[in-house]
């Protein structure tokens, strides 16, 4: 209805009092339409509960509402880290069969210095470290990251027989989405040397 009264309609918007012709009705048109059906607010679309397979233990976190299901399967390797460099920054995660994973970016004034701080039971928040539970859905590996600042969701598969994984890095704090390429380096050529 209030597309067909568009059409008919005759906009006079100049000051000699002419009706508009041509791009500007087909700009209003379109206009109308795209701004009657965008939603102000997005759906809400329920969380998919995973639970673990029946065989596999669970492993309770420091946090009651965190379960971790061990990555046994998962084709990680975890007798070393993986790394990525953007530029002078360099990331790096690790892995743990409990169902964790910790990492960090940033500078290094030694290589694998930062590599050196990712333990099993480091603290996430200081020194810009994260450790998170990690989730596994068929060849699926998804990390929610919660910081001060906001959340940065990893979404991700091992490749290569776990000489390599690739995330989806998507920031819900600034919206920049991007594609990491860790490669996986032992523990034997990751020690910082001064």
């Amino acid at each position: 209805m209030l597309f067909s009264r568009i059409l008919r309609s005759r906009v006079v918007c100049r000051s000699d009092h002419r009706p508009f012709r041509g791009p500007f009705r087909t700009t209003l048109v379109l206009g109308v339409l795209f701004g009657a059906a965008c939603v102000d607010r997005p759906a809400e679309v329920p969380a998919s509960r995973i639970d673990a397979p029946v065989d596999t233990p669970v492993v309770q976190a420091e946090d009651p509402d965190v379960r971790l299901v061990p990555l046994t399967g998962s084709g990680l390797r975890f007798d070393g880290v993986y790394r990525f460099d953007l530029g002078n920054i360099h990331y790096y995660m690790r892995f743990f069969e409990r169902g964790s994973a910790a990492f960090v970016g940033g500078s290094e004034r030694n290589d694998g210095e930062l590599a050196d701080l990712l333990t099993i039971d480091v603290q996430s928040g200081w020194n810009s470290i994260h450790n998170c539970p990690v989730e596994q859905r068929n060849d699926s590996l998804f990390i929610r990251s919660v910081g001060l600042k906001g959340v940065i969701n990893y979404s991700g598969e091992v490749r290569a027989n776990g000489d390599s994984v690739r995330f989806l890095r998507a920031s819900e704090i600034n919206g920049v989405r991007q594609i990491f390429r860790y490669a996986f380096v032992p523990d034997t050529m990751t020690t910082s040397r001064p």
